[in-house]
C-alpha cells in the first residue's frame, strides 16, 4: 500500500533523495481525483442549479454596485459572504458568471480531492478504493437527510467544506495548529458550517486528547490561532447578536425555518424517506466500525485509530442534529432551529459512513481476496465512468447553448429576458413570478421585487422579504391561510405552488394596486394570464405587461 503524506508532515518527511517523486506523486493524485470529482459535477447546471443562480449575481452586484443598483436582494449587505466575494467576486465582472462558475467549481474539487487524499491516507484507503468511496458519497447525496452538500456548485459554503476536510485530516494527524487555522478560515467563509465542525473537533480533543494539551503555551496557542483566522467570522456573529426584528410582524426566525428553508431546518417537514436514509446510513457506520474493529490485528495500528476517531467525531456532530429533532416540536419560533443543527453532522454521517463502508470492502478484498481486489475497484470505477459519460456529454455540449434548459431557460424565456434587457429603462423595477425565473436578474439585469429563492440574510430583509411574498401572492394573510402551517409541517413544494397559483391568479386590479404600490410599471406573467392591461412585448411563454398610474 503506498504511503501519502500528511499536510502536518509535508514536506518535512521528504528526504533528499525522493521528495520530487513524492510530491509528484502527491500532485499526480490530487490531479486524478479532481478529474474524476469534475467528471461528475463540473457541468452540472452552471449557473442554474443549487446556489449559484442567486449567489454569483449577488457578489456580482458588491463588486459593481451600479449593475442593477435598485434590486431588492442583491443589494443586501455582504454579510458572512464579504470574504468570498472579495475573493470571487471580480471573476463575475471580468469572465462572467459561466467561468466564474467553471473557475470556481474546479478550485473546490482540488481542494476537496486534496482533503480527500489526506484522509485517505490517514484511514489507510489506496487510490482506488478512495475513489470509489468519493463516487459513493457524491451518489448517494453526501447529507441527504437535511439535504447538504460539500462538493457541487460554487458559493461560500463549499470554500468552508475545504478547509473542514484539510481541519478533519489534520485533526487525525494530530497537527493541532493547523488544524486550528483551518477550523478559522472554514469558520471565516461559512460561520455555521466552520463553527459546528470546530465545536465537534473541541469535543473529540476533551474526550481524547486532553494529554496533548497539557501544556499551557501551547493549547493558547492553538487557541490564538483559530481566533486570528475566525475573525470575521466572530465579529459576523456579534453583529448577528445585536441585530433586532420587528416585533409586530412574524418573527424573522420563524419565517426563514418554516417558511423558507423546511427542507434544511425542519425535521416536522421532512419527507419519510429522509428518515429511513439516516437509519439505513447509521446502520451501515455501525456495522462497518464493528467489521473493522474485529479485523484490528490485520491493519496497522495507527490506521485504526484514525478510523474509530473520524467515526467518534462524527457521533459528536449528530449530537446537535438529534438535539435538533428533539426541540423541533417545541421550537415554534425556530429561534434554536434558525442556527442549522443538522447540516454538519448529516454532512458528516454521509461522509464517514461512505469512506468507512469502502475501508471494510478493502480489508475484505486485500485480505481475504486479493485476486479480486484490482477486478472490484476497476469494476466500479468503470460503472461510475460508464453511468455519467453520457451525462457528462451532454451538460458539456449544453454549455454550447448557455443559457439554456440546464439553467432554466427555455426559448421563450430567452427572447423575453433579452428584449426586456435591450428595450427597457435601467433603473426599471419589473415585478415577476415569486417563484419561476430564479435567474432573472442576472438574465434581464433588471431588479425585480423578490425571489422565493433569493432569501435575505438580515432580520429586516427576512421580513421585508416575507411582506413582498405575500404581496405577490394576492393574499396578505397568505402564509397563514396555507393548509397545514398552523402544525409548522408544510412542505417547501407546498409553499411554492400555493406562491405560483396566487401570483398567476392576481386579477386586473389587484395588479394595478400592486404595480402603484411599488411604484413600477411593468409585471411580467406566463402568457395565459390574461389583464387588462396594456402589453409591451409578449411571446409565446411570457406576457410583459406595463400601467402607468394617471
Amino acid at each position: 500500500m503506498s504511503q501519502w503524506l500528511s499536510l502536518s508532515n509535508y514536506p518535512s518527511q521528504l528526504n533528499s533523495s525522493n521528495q520530487k517523486q513524492q510530491f509528484l506523486k502527491i500532485v499526480f493524485q490530487t490531479l486524478v481525483v479532481t478529474a474524476f470529482i469534475s467528471f461528475i459535477l463540473l457541468f452540472e447546471g452552471n449557473v442554474g442549479s443549487v446556489n449559484e443562480v442567486d449567489i454569483l449575481p449577488f457578489i456580482r452586484q458588491h463588486i459593481d454596485p451600479n449593475w442593477i443598483p435598485n434590486d431588492f436582494y442583491l443589494n443586501e449587505p455582504a454579510g458572512y459572504r464579504l470574504p468570498f466575494i472579495l475573493l470571487f467576486g471580480h471573476l463575475t465582472t471580468t469572465l462572467g458568471f459561466l467561468a466564474t462558475s467553471i473557475i470556481g467549481r474546479l478550485i473546490c474539487y482540488t481542494g476537496i480531492a486534496f482533503g480527500f487524499l489526506l484522509l485517505g491516507q490517514k484511514l489507510g484507503l489506496t487510490l482506488p478504493f478512495l475513489l470509489v468511496s468519493i463516487g459513493l458519497f457524491i451518489y448517494a447525496g453526501q447529507g441527504y437527510v437535511a439535504d447538504e452538500w460539500a462538493v457541487r456548485g460554487f458559493e461560500s459554503k463549499a470554500v468552508a467544506y475545504v478547509f473542514l476536510f484539510w481541519a478533519v485530516a489534520l485533526m487525525l494527524s494530530g497537527s493541532y495548529r493547523l488544524m486550528a487555522i483551518m477550523l478559522g478560515l472554514a469558520s471565516t467563509f461559512h460561520v455555521l458550517v466552520g463553527g459546528w465542525i470546530s465545536l465537534a473537533i473541541l469535543g473529540w480533543l476533551m474526550l481524547r486528547r486532553r494529554k496533548d494539551f497539557n501544556s499551557i503555551s501551547y493549547t493558547v496557542s492553538v487557541l490564538v490561532l483559530f481566533l486570528i483566522s475566525s475573525a470575521w467570522a466572530i465579529w459576523v456573529v456579534l453583529q448577528h447578536l445585536l441585530e433586532t426584528g420587528n416585533a409586530s410582524l412574524v418573527s424573522a426566525s420563524y419565517i426563514y425555518v418554516f417558511l423558507r428553508l423546511p427542507h434544511h431546518l425542519n425535521p416536522l417537514a421532512w419527507e419519510w424517506y429522509k428518515w429511513g436514509v439516516l437509519f439505513f446510513s447509521l446502520f451501515l457506520l455501525g456495522g462497518s466500525l464493528a467489521f473493522l474493529n474485529s479485523q484490528q490485528k490485520y491493519q496497522e495500528k495507527s490506521i485504526y485509530q484514525a478510523r474509530l476517531a473520524l467515526a467518534e467525531l462524527t457521533f459528536i456532530t449528530l449530537i446537535p442534529f438529534l438535539l435538533g429533532v428533539a426541540i423541533a416540536p417545541f421550537d415554534t419560533q425556530g429561534k434554536l432551529l434558525q442556527y442549522y443543527p443538522f447540516r454538519v453532522g448529516s454532512l458528516m454521517l454521509g461522509l464517514t459512513t461512505s469512506l468507512l463502508l469502502i475501508c471494510s470492502l478493502q480489508t475484505i478484498f486485500v485480505y481475504w481476496k486479493k485476486r479480486t481486489f484490482k477486478l472490484f475497484c476497476i469494476f466500479a470505477i468503470s460503472v461510475i465512468l460508464v453511468i455519467q459519460a453520457l451525462e457528462f456529454k451532454e451538460d458539456l455540449l449544453a454549455l454550447r447553448n448557455f443559457p439554456s434548459e440546464q439553467q432554466g431557460v427555455n426559448a421563450e424565456w430567452k427572447e423575453m429576458s433579452s428584449w426586456i434587457r435591450n428595450s427597457t429603462p435601467r433603473n426599471a423595477l419589473i415585478i415577476s413570478p415569486p417563484v419561476d425565473l430564479e435567474n432573472f436578474n442576472w438574465l434581464t439585469e433588471r431588479a425585480t421585487l423578490a425571489k422565493y429563492k433569493q432569501m435575505p440574510q438580515t432580520y429586516a430583509g427576512i421580513e421585508m422579504w416575507y411582506e413582498r411574498m405575500a404581496a405577490l401572492s394576492g393574499n396578505a394573510d397568505f402564509w397563514q391561510s396555507l393548509q397545514n402551517l398552523s402544525n409548522r409541517n408544510a412542505k417547501k413544494h407546498e409553499i411554492k405552488e400555493a406562491l405560483s397559483q396566487g401570483y398567476n391568479q392576481l386579477s386586473t386590479e389587484e395588479v394595478k394596486a400592486l404595480l402603484v404600490k411599488y411604484k413600477t410599471k411593468y409585471l411580467l406573467t406566463k402568457s395565459d394570464h390574461s389583464l387588462n392591461l396594456p402589453i409591451s412585448h409578449a411571446n409565446s411563454g411570457y406576457i410583459l405587461y406595463s400601467f402607468l398610474e394617471k
